[in-house]
């Protein structure tokens, strides 16, 4: 997930070397472009890290209190999937609308 988020192609980034080549600073340009890859793929794979370091110890957890005793987060655990795709549906239905009225 680190090294596939670094290595794509982000527009800031290709706005930063096309700034750097008007201004004849190419190769700063390209130093600029290769250090954000770097720092976007490691702090992509330090998150991933981390949320593996956190499900070990959720799981851990679980195996000396089972989620059964947890009503909430039985709930939670049925529910929660299903109300996050309803927001990310209705964010791009809301985006669809306002631009194809030309409000964006």
């Amino acid at each position: 997930m680190g090294i596939a988020g670094g290595l794509v192609p982000s527009p800031s980034a290709l706005v930063v070397l096309l700034g750097a080549v008007a201004l004849g600073r190419t190769a700063f340009g390209v130093l600029l472009v290769i250090g954000y890859g770097l720092g976007m793929a490691a702090t992509l794979t330090l998150a991933g890290l981390l949320l593996v370091r956190l499900r070990e110890r959720i799981e851990s957890h679980d195996r000396a209190r089972p989620l059964r005793h947890h009503p909430l987060l039985r709930k939670l655990a049925r529910t929660g999937p299903v109300i996050t795709s309803l927001l990310v549906v209705a964010v791009g239905l809301g985006l669809t609308l306002r631009a194809a009225t030309g409000n964006g």
